[in-house]
């Protein structure tokens, strides 16, 4: 662990206090304590700390609170939540929201405690390791930060064995999260087996999760094991659950509770280590409300949910995706290397992907099918993304023919001439913010920042114009420099992750910071 670290330690119980003080102070670390929240905020405006052990249940504020003060305040210190079994689901929201991990109330395993808070203060190694593992895996995430604390989150949440529950419309790649999650876990070297609930009816579904004896129905030649005992001690990945009918949805209340089952027309308890992965792309809850799936089961399945946000909501990441996709196929099909022009990226970013990651996969080996040259244009895509460029004006369009200007009344030749105006001072411009989602609002503010600038030097009176360029060239600087200042804040100090989100590698973003500072 880092020498001289300084540790918060906010708990309502004087005896978890004084543990963590001992623990850590015969380490030779400096420790601060709290009973309450606002002991707590107290410390935290007037002491710097590197980590923080913070109880979810204080007498005057709650955990989450608390964490969210620290991160607003000190966002390079690490949160650990503290928690009974009967909070775990508060926990993982915590860790979503940024904390480090948690432990569980009593602490048994004190080794394994020490190593939790060493890795605390090391959490950059930690990090690198999450970008360790997509690249082993093939599991590609992005720079969008939504997916980039999502990963985060699941990757501690494996390590825990607890049922996670997994949310997204069709497409986004909750089963490539569920492997993931089964991949960094204790159980990696033990079976992962995916199922689907909404692929068999009733009688079969209950058969295939569960297993059969020999005559137990007609075709029963033998005795078969089901899925959950061939997944023992391994991952079962459940997709589709709210397919699951009233009967199997009992059953499966069952095993999560004892981990006990019968297989079809049998009489010998069976019993099966499995940690259970569901997914859903429908709202589970809505359906509780509506009697259409069991409560009980709802709330052993949503211990942790995980979130994954549709591919709309994280455009910036679609050339990563497509340029994945591609090489993939380049390799697949053995064809000769292509690549997509810019403007047929650009469409692909405008386009809403309903069908998400899966849609986006399907475009790209279709489009590098049918392409002929070495680059794949915008004519190469599906009529359906060609839509959008029709409908947005960025395709190639017809000339439109205009009434002759002495034809068209007077006040129609005055907008002509301000839209020409307009166009004109924004043709300075076009190169700019191109690939941001914000750009027409990041323009706009641009240009009030010009006319503000401009008409505060008043040039009629002179002006040092070599002086003036040395100043916008440091504006710029400090601009850049804060720019990743903010990366590194939101990443809590992560570079690689920083990196990530400023689209450069983190040996570029290290020479930033050494040439800005």
């Amino acid at each position: 662990m880092l020498a001289k670290a300084r540790f918060l330690i906010v708990d309502d119980e004087q005896e978890v206090c004084n543990f963590f003080s001992y623990l850590l102070k015969s380490k030779g670390y400096q420790v601060e304590t709290a009973n309450t929240g606002k002991e707590a905020i107290a410390k935290i405006d007037n002491i710097q700390f590197n980590a923080a052990l913070v109880d979810l249940k204080l007498p005057d504020n709650d955990g989450l609170s608390i964490l969210k003060i620290i991160k607003e305040k000190q966002p390079k210190c690490e949160v650990i939540i503290i928690t009974g079994y009967s909070t775990v689901k508060s926990a993982v929201e915590a860790i979503q929201l940024g904390a480090f991990d948690y432990v569980e109330k009593p602490f048994v395993d004190i080794e394994e405690m020490e190593k939790l808070l060493e890795k605390a203060l090391n959490v950059r190694a930690d990090l690198e390791n999450i970008k360790m593992y997509q690249e082993k895996y093939g599991f590609v995430i992005g720079q969008n930060l939504k997916m980039l604390n999502l990963i985060a989150a699941a990757q501690k949440i494996a390590k825990k064995n607890i049922t996670v529950l997994i949310l997204g419309e069709t497409g986004t790649g909750k089963e490539v999260l569920a492997r993931y999650i089964h991949t960094v876990s204790h159980r990696s070297d033990r079976p992962f087996m995916a199922f689907n609930c909404g692929a068999f009816t009733e009688n079969l579904l209950e058969s295939e999760l569960f297993g059969h004896e020999k005559g137990s129905f007609t075709g029963a030649y033998g005795r078969k094991k089901g899925i959950f005992e061939l997944a023992h001690r391994g991952t079962l990945f459940l997709d589709e659950i709210d397919s699951a009918s009233p009967a199997i949805q009992v059953k499966l209340l069952r095993v999560l509770e004892t981990g006990e089952f019968l297989r079809v027309g049998g009489e010998e308890l069976c019993k099966a280590d499995v940690r259970i992965i569901a997914a859903t792309n429908a709202n589970l809850q809505a359906k509780v409300n509506d009697n259409q799936f069991r409560e009980d089961l709802f709330y052993r399945l949503d211990v942790a949910s995980l979130y994954i946000p549709p591919l709309r909501e994280r455009a910036e990441d679609i050339p990563l995706f497509v340029n994945f996709f591609l090489e993939r196929e380049l390799k697949d099909k053995k064809i000769q290397t292509k690549r997509f022009s810019a403007e047929a990226l650009e469409l692909m970013k405008k386009y809403p992907w309903p069908g998400n990651i899966r849609e986006l996969a399907n475009t790209v080996a279709q489009a590098t099918l049918l392409s002929n040259g070495p680059v794949i244009t915008q004519a190469d895509l599906p009529p359906k993304i060609q839509q959008v460029s029709r409908e947005s004006g960025t395709g190639p369009a017809a000339p439109i023919a205009l009434p002759a200007a002495e034809s068209r009344p007077g006040y129609e030749q005055k907008q002509a001439k301000e839209q020409d105006s307009m166009e004109k001072k924004a043709s300075g411009y076009l190169q700019l913010f191109r690939s941001h989602p914000q750009r027409e609002r990041l323009l706009e503010l641009l240009e009030e920042f010009n006319k503000t600038l401009i008409d505060n030097l008043e040039i009629k009176n002179g002006i040092d114009l070599n002086l003036l360029q040395e100043d916008l060239k440091c504006w710029s600087d400090n601009t850049i420099k804060r720019i990743i200042s903010n990366a590194l804040d939101l990443t809590y100090g992560s570079q690689v992750k920083a990196a990530a989100l400023l689209g450069i590698t983190a040996r570029a973003l290290r020479y930033y910071l050494k040439e800005k500072n």
